[in-house]
């Protein structure tokens, strides 16, 4: 493909023409156990994926503290509180990273704000992944760049345009950068008939990169299979020792036999001849159910997730009570989620924008930084 070049994580490359570089994604699933964080890695090296990821995040710079309270699968609950408990402690990345590439894993995290890019940098990560969310944090994506290193982007909660202007941050900074996308539909779980997985080849003939699927559907087979029959370079699946652990991401997660299902399913799928690959899963799982799964191949914001658009991305919020003639300063405005609680601010291009400048109306801790708090009437 004109424009395509693979990219290296590690010792493998990521491409069309190479197996399916597969991920297995920990998420909070830690529980902040470091023995069950360690389990983990074991299982992700047992099943046969190439690489286990973990994310580095602090409540305080993801979420405004009176975010609220959230529907999850164990019932309502003060989200900010949940992930300010199951936040992965920064001290064990590198004992976490170390075992990991002891096992002949690629170790992966993902960061979620500038700090925590410097932590992963100083400890020469392989590559950084970005998640859906955070594709409109331009700062972010700016800083990520800098290092230097293969960038993961998930594209969830994005239409093609903010797909567009995520690179074009990231190549304001580094021009020949090394970039991965990944379709993602943001969802846990994730409805299989809502997969969507005709946009994977649409993004590879859009933007000239290798593609993947970041999967949140709790189907083990069909789905990945399906992914890497339309083109996915790349598969990032949640998983866990138990369904029934407490903490948010388990229940969406597999379990230890169904990840090393996946992985076997996908790796029977790349011996198939790749224009044959859809007709022999179609012949084993359902014509129909394929069709489905494909979707449109329109990059949209799907139903799955439309309840999370666009309170999920992130905008400029306020992180304390702001006072009318006040200067913006980082001090006492962020680029954090909303959340479904809060009306967003201005979009994170705005950031540099509005710094200095100086309040008309007064701003409540955790709302959204406006236009009209700004601009005199």
């Amino acid at each position: 493909m004109e424009g395509y070049l693979p990219v290296k994580i590690g010792r493998k490359k990521v491409s069309i023409d190479e197996p399916a570089f597969l991920v297995a994604e920990v998420g909070s699933n830690h529980n902040r156990d470091l023995t069950l964080a360690r389990r983990l890695i074991e299982m992700a090296f047992q099943s046969g994926v190439d690489a286990v990821k973990f994310q580095l995040f602090q409540a305080e710079w993801l979420y405004p503290k009176n975010c609220g309270m959230v529907e999850t699968a164990e019932g309502p609950v003060d989200f900010y509180e949940v992930l300010h408990h199951c936040a992965l402690p920064r001290d064990w990345i590198p004992e976490l990273k170390h075992y990991a590439q002891e096992l002949g894993l690629t170790f992966l995290c993902t960061p979620f704000c500038e700090e925590e890019v410097d932590v992963l940098a100083s400890l020469n990560v392989e590559a950084f992944k970005v998640a859906s969310p955070e594709l409109n944090h331009l700062p972010l994506l700016r800083k990520v760049a800098q290092c230097r290193k293969p960038i993961i982007c998930s594209t969830g909660l994005s239409i093609l345009g903010d797909i567009e202007e995520a690179i074009q941050a990231i190549r304001q900074e580094w021009p020949e950068a090394a970039v991965i996308l990944l379709h993602c539909v943001t969802a846990y779980p994730l409805p299989p008939q809502e997969s969507n997985l005709g946009v994977i080849p649409i993004l590879q003939k859009a933007f000239g990169l290798p593609v993947g699927f970041s999967d949140h559907t709790i189907d083990p087979q069909v789905v990945p299979a399906v992914a890497v029959a339309s083109g996915a370079c790349m598969i990032e699946k949640h998983f866990t020792l138990n369904h029934g652990f407490p903490g948010p991401d388990h229940s969406f997660s597999l379990e230890p036999e169904e990840l090393k299902s996946m992985v076997r399913i996908i790796r029977e799928v790349e011996k198939i001849d790749p224009q044959d690959r859809k007709s022999w899963i179609g012949r084993r799982f359902g014509t129909e159910k394929i069709a489905c799964i494909l979707g449109h191949g329109r990059k949209e914001i799907m139903p799955a997730e439309a309840a999370l658009y666009p309170n999920d991305k992130r905008s400029i919020h306020a992180i304390q009570d702001i006072h009318p003639e006040e200067i913006l300063t980082p001090e006492n405005i962020r680029i954090l989620r909303s959340e479904r609680n809060l009306k967003p601010g201005l979009h994170p291009r705005y950031w540099k924008t509005v710094l200095g400048r100086r309040t008309v109306q007064p701003i409540k801790t955790g709302d959204g930084v406006c236009w009209e708090h700004l601009l005199a009437r």
